[in-house]
């Protein structure tokens, strides 16, 4: 048996047949709740033990069953020291940390919109992978101003909550990261407004006078497997185990960091990504990440407040 937690998250305060759809779903499982602690009017945690024979992967299948049809978010996860002990949390940067996907604001500015989103879609479609994708992306803003990431600056929206997410997070002694694939100029700039302390991302190359873009992409391609990669760097750099680690996204391309790390959360994300992440959470504020960590909302003001 393992002592597992199961964190109930809700955009409007539980209703009480939310509680006891996730209630009926551990009785058909003859699995029972030891208690349960109110973190808000909106999330409450539920304490079960799971036995080896049933299998996590079993019960997150129910689990989003039960997500779909009342609207809820429930998070499982080992009840143990790596709940609230993480030492380092990575994220997406564009539909993540931002609201919006950057590639599609410089298509915009360029006007290739239509180039972009055809490119966009064969990749969705499988036909070719991320790193074909971004290359002809990348080769349609050719001769686009150098200044085209500071002209977007005004125009790019944190996602709520980022900032008191990784205000706190930085408190309990986080190390935080952006891991993009977008483009390092606006990941660098997300890591100064945020407070982190690495950002990785895809560099385009400009022109030997520096005024324009080239339409090239330098360096490694910050694709699934990169970001995979460079998680465990950052960890091995800190001396962090893995364990102590989590992973926030949104897209596919986010799955494998979300694996390679301790625990993976799926934010607002497609609703594949949803079914194959470890957990996700489609809220309004990126703040109610603290809840799945354990921590009540009077907590998190205290933390804000000092």
């Amino acid at each position: 048996m393992v002592n597992y937690v199961a964190t109930l998250i809700s955009k409007a305060p539980i209703l009480e047949e939310q509680r006891q759809a996730w209630r009926d779903l551990l009785a058909k499982l003859q699995l029972s709740i030891s208690h349960n602690k109110k973190l808000s009017d909106r999330a409450e945690d539920f304490f079960f033990d799971l036995p080896e024979s049933l299998g996590l992967e079993a019960l997150r299948t129910e689990v989003n069953t039960v997500c779909n049809e009342k609207t809820i978010d429930i998070a499982l996860q080992p009840n143990d020291r790596y709940r609230r002990g993480k030492r380092l949390v990575v994220f997406d940067m564009d539909s993540t940390l931002i609201q919006q996907e950057v590639i599609d604001m410089i298509a915009a500015y360029a006007d290739v919109e239509d180039q972009v989103s055809s490119i966009t879609s064969l990749a969705m479609n499988g036909l070719i992978d991320f790193n074909e994708s971004l290359r002809r992306r990348a080769s349609l803003l050719e001769g686009v101003p150098s200044t085209v990431f500071e002209s977007l600056k005004s125009q790019i929206r944190l996602t709520p909550g980022a900032h008191e997410l990784c205000k706190v997070l930085k408190k309990e002694g986080c190390q935080l990261a952006v891991l993009s694939g977008g483009f390092i100029p606006l990941a660098n700039w997300i890591k100064s407004k945020l407070g982190l302390d690495y950002a990785f991302a895809n560099q385009l190359e400009v022109s030997e006078d520096g005024t324009a873009l080239t339409g090239k992409v330098l360096g490694d391609i910050v694709n699934a497997e990169r970001k995979a990669h460079l998680l465990r760097h950052i960890a091995e750099m800190g001396n962090i185990e893995l364990a102590e680690s989590m992973a926030v996204g949104d897209g596919a391309n986010d799955l494998k960091m979300m694996d390679t790390a301790g625990y993976g959360v799926a934010f607002n994300a497609k609703p594949i990504v949803q079914e194959k992440a470890p957990a996700r959470l489609n809220a309004v504020s990126l703040q109610d990440m603290l809840y799945i960590l354990g921590y009540s909302l009077d907590e998190q003001n205290a933390l804000l407040e000092n």
